[in-house]
């Protein structure tokens, strides 16, 4: 025990050493050199003791090496004061201590990055004839951008934003606004400002707790950002570009950018339990019914719930998704002047089966009172690398189906298919060609295909700097 006392003011008596002026320097280095020598004898004496049978807290050779380092230092200190010219004396900033000022600064600032994503695209379709309308032929060229801003002012805490912009619809024009199918062709579309130029889509808060097992959002975004998600389908700049493929088309008629709140939970590794709740517009109402998505944000709210398996199976990874939502205002039934509340459940699943190749599908159903197409299903796959030397390449090919409701008069199915190839140029730049078909639409077989082509190009840059 006096030996570590003597250590801790050994070390106490370095330390100071830096602060005192030039003429102190003389004496402190004869006052270590003599408590060295004390150590020395005291060690000596204490190995005798330990050969006793005797307990001792000793001073390692170590903490000796270390005084004796201070020593020289202090002497070197006070042979470069003897020789510097009467030029006040300057202490650089070395690289280490810049990046130490730099990290020290992030820490308590939080850190930004920004992220963001251009595409451009040009979709045309033939002119079908659908329900005895004639739709003519719709060729257009179009573009989306997106600035995406994450600042983290707080421990495993991120504050997102999304600024967007965007003109066109592609092949949609004319077909989705009259509702000539139950899943739109061109989805990137979806976001678009239309004559107010810039939209903030997105800004929420999220934090998580005890290692990310704990989870809550909430600020401005859409639902289907924790639920229905896919791997691979569930990306409209990157994949598939139809509706079908990208979300459930029922659920995605109520899917707005509105006040949310979301948690999730992950009492096990491979088990997500989210929640969420979101303000509506009621927006499958007439217009004289709906209202301000921010007004009275607890009058018939959107509720959700999605429990999500993710287990690695021969150590390829997989995500099995059970999800319930409901839209708890009132709409109008199919058939009839009565309303019914909008609610529906389903599936999600993707599940790799080769390190270059994943598979997915989707089952839905929604409450057939009120929606045209209440059951879904969609299936396909992704593939990647398969051309030599383009590993990063990737192929989608898809299958969906929407049945049609009974009460419409007729319960036939609406097919989608569905095929893109992703040239990856560079680690910012890509090309996707984009081809689909769809056989009886709205269910009828006696309605014309429709067909429908895409050429996209993305570019997506980091900046350095403040990014993260």
């Amino acid at each position: 025990m006096t030996r570590g006392i003597a250590l801790i003011v050994v070390l106490f008596a370095f330390a100071a050493t830096g602060w005192c002026a030039d003429a102190g320097l003389s004496s402190e280095l004869e006052f270590l050199k003599n408590r060295v020598a004390e150590l020395e004898a005291r060690l000596n004496e204490h190995e005798a003791q330990q050969v006793a049978g005797d307990c001792q807290i000793p001073v390692r050779g170590g903490e000796l090496k270390t005084i004796e380092k201070s020593i020289k230092n202090q002497e070197t200190r006070k042979e470069e004061k003897g020789t510097e010219s009467k030029t006040p004396a300057r202490l650089p900033v070395r690289g280490e201590e810049l990046k130490t000022i730099k990290d020290t600064i992030m820490e308590r600032l939080g850190t930004l990055s920004i992220h963001g994503a251009v595409l451009g695209y040009y979709q045309g379709r033939n002119d079908p004839t659908i329900d005895d309308r004639d739709y003519s032929g719709a060729n257009g060229a179009g573009f989306v951008a997106d600035l995406e801003l994450a600042f983290q002012p707080f421990r495993n805490g991120e504050l997102f934003m999304r600024i967007h912009a965007g003109e066109g619809e592609g092949a949609d024009k004319d077909l989705a606004e009259d509702g000539g199918l139950f899943a739109n062709l061109n989805t990137i579309a979806d976001d678009n400002p239309g004559d107010d130029g810039l939209s903030l889509l997105e800004v929420f808060y999220t934090q998580t707790f005890c290692n990310e097992r704990y989870l809550f959002a909430i600020g401005k975004t859409e639902q289907v950002l924790f639920i229905d998600d896919n791997t691979f389908a569930n990306d409209e700049y990157a994949q598939f570009v139809g509706k079908p493929f990208v979300n459930n088309p029922m659920l995605d008629s109520e899917v707005e950018y509105g006040p949310l709140m979301a948690a999730q939970a992950s009492p096990w590794e491979q088990l997500t339990l989210t929640f969420l709740y979101e303000s509506t517009s009621r927006p499958n109402r007439e217009e004289d019914m709906q209202k301000s998505i921010w007004s009275n944000v607890f009058d018939t709210p959107f509720l959700a719930a999605q429990a999500t398996y993710s287990p690695k199976l021969f150590g390829l990874q997989g995500n099995y998704r059970l999800y319930g939502w409901g839209a708890t205002y009132d709409h109008y039934k199919i058939s009839g002047d009565d309303t019914a509340k909008g609610w529906g459940v389903g599936l999600s699943l993707d599940q790799m089966v080769h390190e270059k190749l994943g598979l997915f599908a989707r089952f839905a159903y929604s409450n057939e009172d009120v929606y045209e197409a209440p059951w879904l299903w969609s299936v396909g796959t992704s593939l990647k690398g398969l051309i030599p030397y383009r590993e990063e390449d990737e192929i989608g090919l898809g299958i969906a189906g929407l049945e049609a409701n009974g009460d419409l008069g007729y319960n036939g199915t609406e097919i989608h298919f569905e095929g893109y190839y992703r040239f990856v140029l560079s680690e910012h730049f890509s090309i996707t060609p984009d081809i689909q078909f769809v056989a009886n639409p709205r269910g009828v077989s006696s309605n014309d295909n429709v067909v429908a082509g895409m050429l996209k190009g993305q570019f997506t840059f980091y900046p350095n700097g403040l990014a993260s």
